[in-house]
């Protein structure tokens, strides 16, 4: 059966598409959404008023996502940009350990590994099989550990974490904090937020906005462990305050992340795809689409190929790759087919959002089975 969605989404219908691990497709309403940004930025000063209704709509909208107050959301310019932000919120000492893994987006990696000049560690836990274990990370948190951060979703294998509240409680029994990246779940996944100190997302994947935007939750508990990494006008109470140039009172919750103007025609476009997204129930199209993705990584497995998605349905998410030595290869000969996915970093990645189906995959199997066919006969012969 097609999807009923892909009248939404052109692109969608004119090829396979299922790549939103790495773009999403924007929903059609956000390109409305910026010519109102437009209308609004072409009234001057008198269209700020807009422009934070706008603002305070797609926070609500995040909240909800989430299930958590919209205080505790902040919009900032990316999800690289927030794990930087919080990194500076943070005294560190010589000895101080970060934990990750080898299935983090490089930033997740990245915004720690500067930090060694200071004397801070990055612990790097290995996967087997596309998984680390909750008992890998239970045995590694130690006294010296400041933050756990982790994926909830893994760019690189798809596998989703089921153990985050059992993997914050692990992380504060030592002092420890848990930094989630959400951006390959939020918009796709529930997101469960109990016990995550803090947490980011992009916006131009699952969530279906656009680019120059990026989503952070800082849980209420997290305050008293953290200071300023940065402020700006946009951070305090009352901008004209009789003695702003000797003090200044920050905006409760998370807002005071945000230190200048944000990126209002984004936020625009993010307003209109979070209630769409909103409106169909994440957890139940979640529900809808664990066929087609279980079809999917069945259909992928079967062609013989290593696997790096787990097999079983508890790590299950909308991502399923595999590693091949010609993934390059193999991504152009789909993309002639009319069939787009991930191809890169020795991998082959497809990804399923709610304007895929079953013929989808369908149609990828056939693509791919040819390839990796043609791929078997050249290293033969050569």
């Amino acid at each position: 059966m097609s999807s009923a969605y892909k009248s939404i989404f052109p692109r969608a219908r004119e090829v396979a598409y299922l790549d939103t691990a790495a773009e999403g497709l924007p929903l059609a309403g956000c390109r409305e959404a910026l010519g109102a940004y437009f209308e609004d930025k072409a009234l001057g000063t008198p269209g700020r008023v807009r422009f934070h209704e706008q603002e305070s709509a797609a926070l609500r909208g995040v909240a909800r996502l989430l299930n958590v107050p919209s205080s505790d959301i902040a919009l900032l310019s990316s999800a690289s940009d927030a794990l930087n932000l919080f990194a500076n919120c943070l005294q560190w000492r010589p000895g101080d350990e970060v934990l990750v893994s080898d299935l983090e987006f490089p930033s997740g990696v990245l915004t720690w590994l500067r930090l060694r000049e200071r004397g801070v560690r990055v612990r790097v836990l290995a996967s087997r099989q596309g998984v680390v274990p909750l008992n890998a990370f239970t045995a590694a948190i130690g006294p010296a550990t400041r933050i756990v951060c982790v994926s909830h979703v893994s760019y690189d294998s798809g596998t989703r974490i089921p153990f985050l509240p059992e993997l914050s409680s692990a992380a504060h029994a030592h002092g420890a904090m848990l930094v989630v990246d959400a951006t390959q779940s939020l918009g796709r996944l529930p997101v469960p937020v109990e016990g995550v100190d803090f947490l980011v997302a992009s916006t131009y994947k699952w969530l279906l906005g656009v680019h120059g935007l990026g989503v952070a939750y800082l849980a209420p508990a997290a305050h008293s462990r953290i200071s300023e990494g940065a402020v700006g006008w946009y951070s305090v109470q009352d901008l004209f305050a009789p003695d702003r140039l000797e003090r200044y009172e920050r905006k409760p919750g998370a807002r005071w992340m945000m230190t200048g103007m944000p990126a209002f025609p984004a936020i625009y476009a993010l307003r209109r795809s979070v209630d769409f997204l909103l409106e169909r129930n994440i957890a139940q199209m979640d529900e809808d689409l664990k066929p087609v993705v279980r079809a999917l990584h069945d259909g992928v497995r079967q062609l013989g190929v290593a696997m790096l998605t787990p097999s079983d349905a508890e790590y299950a998410s909308g991502i399923v790759s595999f590693r091949h030595g010609a993934c390059e290869r193999i991504g152009a000969a789909l993309e002639r087919e009319g069939v787009i996915v991930w191809s890169g970093d020795g991998r082959v990645r497809a990804s399923v959002h709610l304007y895929n189906d079953m013929e989808d995959v369908d149609r990828l199997l056939r693509a791919l089975s040819a390839a990796i066919q043609k791929e078997c006969v050249c290293n033969t012969r050569s």
